[in-house]
């Protein structure tokens, strides 16, 4: 019986694998590449410890998981031979032009779909410069409130947060929830109406799979947010844009197709900043109500208003069941927390806990209790004040250090709420290339064309609320100095 030599097995004792490890992978891909045949005969292990230099004990390590595994087989009194596997060629020893000569991965159609969009611009690095659009002011959120609000989540509910929860959110928190929005927003609503989900990007995307139909005709501002777009075309939406003026969104006209849903951020639209009027509201709201229209009302940032109180939500206007409401903490507390939530017309609150229960099961049990607890002790609305009087100040700074070094090649109108300024440019003006000269310089503003299907008028997206004023100074610097060249 022929015995292997094992001659190109290496061990390198630098690498960060043991030895008993490489000798186990190395045997392994050998066996399963076919480089070592069926019924050989491998060696001692007295005669492996001559030829590879190493201990007896690393040698039987690996001889006896490749047996305990399958790949070897011992016979008393006579040694260890390689397995006869009678397994089809797993691809290891395939040359790469047998892998070119694959034939190309079928997608569903949703997967194609999805590999045309995208939830936001895209940016040269992960990291956050200026004047990144939506970014909160991570580095003044009140950490040791948050950790008390933890701690006496895990104290006093120990036992209700390490099993398996509501998938519609922890009850604790969607009453906490309920409370805050009708006082705040003015929202209509119990916390049975309230679904608890992973983040915007997700409530979103439940909306658009549960009420969407493929070829459905879909009103979506424009310019408008990304994600929202996204998550209808992977519905299979087709998306009519809907143009915005200085009172929001214009209602689209009466057509022989309406629009099965339509998406808007009355508060404050983005990215442009307009509030939508009340007779805009109105009219929307009457639209929706004589076409069986479903209304997605997106309330991303309402806290911030820095001219009067925060306007109430149009979902509070109408006692139909015709307004979504969704809302997220990713942007008023911190980004990775990865909480948002719905509020239901009361037909629907099962359905999309059905969908919830089948598709994640729910969001951590421990973060909603956190959540509730820093709501419930008025931590919330003490971090929302602080930060909304932080922003005006940033924003007073930046609008300061625009008009004092952008020579007026772009200009800013009044800004009366948000993360984020809508500077406008010159008839004409590229956006796009002005967008990636400043990115090239460390300077990332998206452009507005970026977020529209339509042409729109030539701006930049400045946010300004995660930099301090001598960031926004330096920035303002680099912007300037880089519209010179």
């Amino acid at each position: 019986m022929a015995t292997a030599t094992l001659n190109m097995v290496r061990l390198d004792r630098r690498q960060r694998a043991s030895l008993q490890l490489q000798l186990y992978r190395q045997l392994r891909d050998l066996i399963i590449s076919g480089k070592l045949q069926a019924g050989v005969r491998v060696p001692s292990t007295r005669d492996l410890v001559s030829q590879l230099g190493i201990s007896r004990n690393t040698i039987c390590y690996a001889v006896d998981r490749l047996v305990s595994e399958g790949y070897l087989n011992t016979r008393v009194g006579s040694g260890t031979y390689i397995s006869d596997l009678k397994t089809p060629d797993l691809g290891l020893a395939r040359s790469r032009t047998r892998r070119a000569a694959r034939q190309p991965v079928r997608n569903s159609s949703l997967a194609t779909r999805l590999l045309t969009v995208s939830t936001s611009p895209q940016y040269p690095s992960g990291k956050v410069r200026p004047f990144r659009p939506c970014q909160p002011a991570v580095d003044r959120f009140p950490v040791r409130n948050w950790n008390r609000a933890r701690a006496y989540a895990l104290r006093t509910q120990s036992k209700e947060l390490f099993v398996e929860g509501d998938t519609a959110g922890l009850p604790r928190l969607r009453r906490a929830l309920s409370v805050y929005l009708q006082d705040a927003r003015g929202v209509r609503c119990s916390a049975d109406q309230i679904v608890v989900t992973a983040g915007m990007q997700q409530a979103l995307y439940l909306v658009a799979s549960l009420l969407i139909n493929s070829g459905d005709n879909i009103c979506l501002e424009d310019p408008g947010y990304l994600g929202a777009r996204a998550a209808l075309i992977a519905a299979g939406a087709n998306i009519v844009p809907a143009p915005v003026d200085n009172e929001g969104l214009i209602v689209p006209r009466a057509t022989k197709a309406p629009p099965r849903l339509i998406y808007a951020t009355p508060s404050r639209q983005f990215p442009l900043g307009t509030t939508m009027s009340l007779t805009r509201r109105l009219a929307l709201l009457e639209f929706a109500r004589k076409h069986s229209s479903w209304i997605i009302e997106d309330d991303y940032d309402s806290e911030f208003r820095y001219v009067g109180r925060p306007l109430p939500s149009l979902q509070g206007l109408t006692t139909d069941d015709l307004v979504i409401y969704t809302g997220s903490f990713s942007k008023v507390l911190f980004p990775s927390l990865r909480l948002g939530y719905l509020v239901l017309p009361e037909t629907l609150v099962h359905l999309f806990r059905k969908s919830k229960e089948i598709h994640d099961g729910g969001s951590s049990i421990i973060d909603q209790a956190t959540v509730a607890v820093f709501i419930e002790e008025g931590f919330f609305a003490t971090h929302v004040r602080r930060m909304r009087k932080l922003y005006n100040e940033r924003l007073d700074v930046f609008l300061d250090e625009a008009k004092k070094r952008t020579c007026g090649w772009i200009r800013f109108p009044a800004i009366e709420a948000g993360m984020d300024a809508a500077g406008f440019l010159g008839p004409g003006a590229n956006d796009a290339y002005i967008s990636r000269k400043l990115a090239a310089a460390g300077i990332d503003v998206p452009p507005l064309s970026a977020y529209s299907l339509n042409s729109c008028p030539p701006g930049l997206v400045f946010g300004f609320t995660a930099f301090s004023p001598s960031q926004i100074q330096t920035g303002m610097t680099t912007v300037a100095n880089a519209m010179r060249l």
